[in-house]
């Protein structure tokens, strides 16, 4: 049996392994949010842009309406698209960890889980700053109910964070032996 050699750089592969997953939380957490903002502007504008009626010889009402329309119509569909790319890119940190095969050595595995411990603690308050805003009887929080998978995800991100992290370290220290991750 060929032996595997362990990886000595360090800790930079556990550092950006858990750099991303904290930046991927809170770009999906300021994308929610921004979307709410932006779908309240965009609720307001069209109807006053379509009603704007002829100005000399031009409809206003009808360049606005392929204009505005179209930017509102894609607004709409934001939610599903931030949602879809927020899977992605926690999908995306699993797989970056396979294909990079980082082998960490051993030692460095009680600082892996001091910073799953920091990513999920830190995913307790994005949640909790999230359901504030969430259960508000404002207008903001009716557009963060209106993106249930988006609100899920962020919700229960500790749960979430936590497995992938569990994942994550499954696969740069334990998968030396059966071919499918560590090793280089």
């Amino acid at each position: 049996m060929k032996q595997m050699k362990e990886n000595k750089r360090g800790v930079m592969g556990i550092l950006i392994f858990f750099g991303v997953l904290i930046v991927v939380l809170i770009l999906g957490f300021l994308a929610a949010v921004a979307w709410s903002v932006l779908d309240i502007a965009s609720d307001e504008i069209t109807p006053i842009m379509e009603g704007l009626g002829m100005v000399e010889d031009v409809n206003l009402s009808q360049a606005s309406e392929v204009s505005v329309g179209v930017v509102d119509g894609f607004v709409q569909s934001m939610p599903w698209l931030i949602a879809m790319g927020y899977v992605l890119a926690l999908v995306f940190t699993l797989v970056f960890v396979f294909l990079v095969r980082y082998n960490p050595s051993p030692a460095y595995f009680a600082f892996f889980f001091s910073l799953m411990l920091l990513l999920v603690l830190g995913c307790v308050v994005i949640s909790n700053m999230y359901q504030d805003i969430y259960t508000g009887t404002d207008e903001v929080s009716s557009r963060l109910q209106e993106q249930t998978i988006m609100s899920f995800l962020i919700l229960h991100s500790p749960f979430i964070m936590s497995l992938i992290s569990i994942i994550g370290g499954i696969l740069m220290f334990g998968m030396k032996d059966s071919g499918m991750g560590g090793g280089i």
